[in-house]
C-alpha cells in the first residue's frame, strides 16, 4: 500500500504516513496500489489498474421532490385532522348525547392515529430531503397516503404516490 498524499510505500496498516503525517488514504496525488502519480480526476490507475477514486453518487432532484411531497401531504393531512379534532370537540360540547359516548372514544383514537401517521409522513419527508435512512423516507411517503380527510383524497393520494415513486427511484442516493 502507498500513501495517497506523498506516494511513500507503507508497511502494514498504519494510521498515519510516517513520511508526511497524513492519513494514508487522505490524498489524491498517488495510487494506493503502486504509488504512481495521479490527479484528482483519476478513477483508475493507468500503471497498475487499481481503482483510485470512489464512485461519486450523483445527486438528483428525486429525493428532494419526494421529501417535499411527503411533507406537504403528511403535514396537510395532519393539520386537517387537528382541525377536525378541534371542531369535533367544540361540536361535541354542544351536543349532550350520552348515547354516543362510545363513539367519542373511537373518534378520538382514529383522529390520534391519523395525526400520528401525518407526523410520520413529515419525518419521512425530512429524511428524504437529507438523503438519510431510505426505509424511513419510504415509510413516511407511504404514511402520507393515509393522512387525509374525505375531500383532499384527490390531492394527498397523488402527492403521496409520487413521493413513493421518487423515493424508490432515488434509493441509490441515500446513506
Amino acid at each position: 500500500m502507498f500513501c495517497r498524499n506523498c506516494g511513500k510505500e507503507l508497511t502494514g496498516a498504519p494510521e498515519i504516513c510516517v513520511n508526511c503525517g497524513a492519513k494514508p488514504m487522505a490524498g489524491t496525488s498517488f495510487c494506493p496500489g503502486c504509488g504512481a502519480p495521479t490527479t484528482t480526476m483519476t478513477e483508475v490507475c493507468t500503471k497498475c489498474g487499481a481503482r483510485v477514486a470512489k464512485a461519486i453518487k450523483a445527486k438528483t432532484w428525486k429525493p428532494t421532490a419526494a421529501g417535499i411531497l411527503a411533507i406537504v401531504a403528511g403535514g396537510v393531512g395532519a393539520a386537517e385532522w387537528i382541525a377536525v379534532a378541534v371542531l369535533g370537540i367544540s361540536v361535541w360540547g354542544w351536543l349532550s348525547l350520552d348515547s354516543l359516548a362510545d363513539l367519542r372514544g373511537i373518534l378520538v383514537a382514529l383522529i390520534a392515529t391519523v395525526i400520528t401517521i401525518g407526523i410520520v409522513a413529515v419525518v419521512g419527508g425530512i429524511f428524504a430531503l437529507k438523503r438519510k435512512r431510505w426505509g424511513l423516507a419510504l415509510a413516511g411517503s407511504i404514511c402520507a397516503i393515509f393522512s387525509f380527510v374525505l375531500i383532499p383524497v384527490l390531492v394527498n393520494v397523488p402527492l403521496a404516490i409520487a413521493a413513493i415513486v421518487l423515493v424508490v427511484l432515488g434509493k441509490g442516493e441515500f446513506e
